[in-house]
């Protein structure tokens, strides 16, 4: 369990100020606050950020102007309280007017997490030995990605009323449309599917020369391990690979990618400018630039 939990919000004449923490005795400094808030660069655009005190690591979740920090314990899994850390949010009122009690709690339901998700807690889930039961089995061999890029609609103004769930607070606005509180009017574009009407899709790489879709990827990766970057082609279906450098095996989820250069099986063509292909999610239809701009954005305004 993380040793501390802190809220912290960006004044934008004072800078990065301290708000509460808990345990109370866990306290924070204004530079360190400084350090957390830079973890996710300098326009607060990542959601997570990773910041080296000399307390010890954190890991903080950022939706501006608030940020939730928890102060990890050595050896403490990092992966593990970061994917807890995004389930967490939900819960987290960040317009409390009582933030020593909130936070209390979001360090209570952390805790809760990290037990529901790990250990005996997570094994003993009926939907988890349920899939053991059925992978056991070789009912389901595997669970493969299908590679969606989601084209989410937000309204990060609205979310300070009614909540971070993006659905939620459209289906909210609409509401309000049809009780003639507000009024819809077109903002810019978005995209949309004109064969099936999604918005979500996919992307596939070609080879620019043969157009071929066999590509492999030459990846450069740093190894956490012993500091050094290598290089490695990584097909599917691997779950180590080695450093050149230090000859350790490292998981491939724990691999930092720094660049990748694509190279074609077909032909040999190595290219950093691969064509892109864009697929409808849904009915894989290939999309053009008219699907790209087919839907109308809505933006809300007062009726008048």
């Amino acid at each position: 369990m993380p040793k501390a939990i802190y809220s912290i919000w960006w004044d934008n004449r004072l800078g990065p100020m301290v708000g509460r923490s808990f345990p109370e005795e866990e306290t924070l400094t204004g530079e360190e606050a400084l350090i957390v808030f830079m973890g996710h660069g300098v326009n607060q655009e990542t959601e997570i950020g990773y910041s080296k005190l000399q307390k010890g690591l954190v890991i903080s979740y950022m939706r501006p102007p608030n940020c939730i920090a928890v102060l990890l314990n050595d050896g403490e899994n990092t992966t593990t309280v970061e994917r807890n850390l995004l389930r967490l949010a939900p819960y987290i009122d960040f317009n409390s007017s009582s933030w020593d009690t909130e936070l209390q709690k979001a360090y209570q339901t952390l805790h809760d997490l990290l037990n529901e998700t790990s250990g005996d807690e997570l094994l003993n889930n009926p939907e988890v030995q349920k899939l053991v039961s059925d992978m056991a089995a070789e009912r389901v061999k595997a669970f493969t990605p299908k590679h969606v890029l989601r084209a989410t609609v937000r309204y990060p103004e609205a979310q300070d009323y009614f909540g971070s769930d993006d659905a939620e607070v459209t289906r909210m606005l609409r509401d309000l449309e049809d009780e003639e509180v507000l009024e819809s009017r077109t903002f810019g574009r978005r995209i949309e599917c004109r064969q099936c009407g999604d918005s979500d899709l996919t992307i596939e790489l070609l080879c620019p020369k043969c157009e071929s879709g066999e590509i492999h990827k030459v990846f450069t990766l740093f190894c956490p391990k012993c500091s050094n970057q290598f290089h490695a082609v990584m097909a599917d279906d691997i779950a180590e690979v080695t450093c050149l450098s230090c000859k350790e095996p490292v998981k491939v989820g724990d691999l930092p990618v720094l660049d990748v250069e694509p190279l074609c099986n077909q032909c040999g063509t190595a290219s950093n400018d691969p064509k892109i292909v864009f697929r409808c999610a849904t009915c894989s239809k290939h999309l053009r630039g008219a699907d790209l701009l087919a839907g109308t954005g809505l933006a809300y305004y007062p009726k008048e």
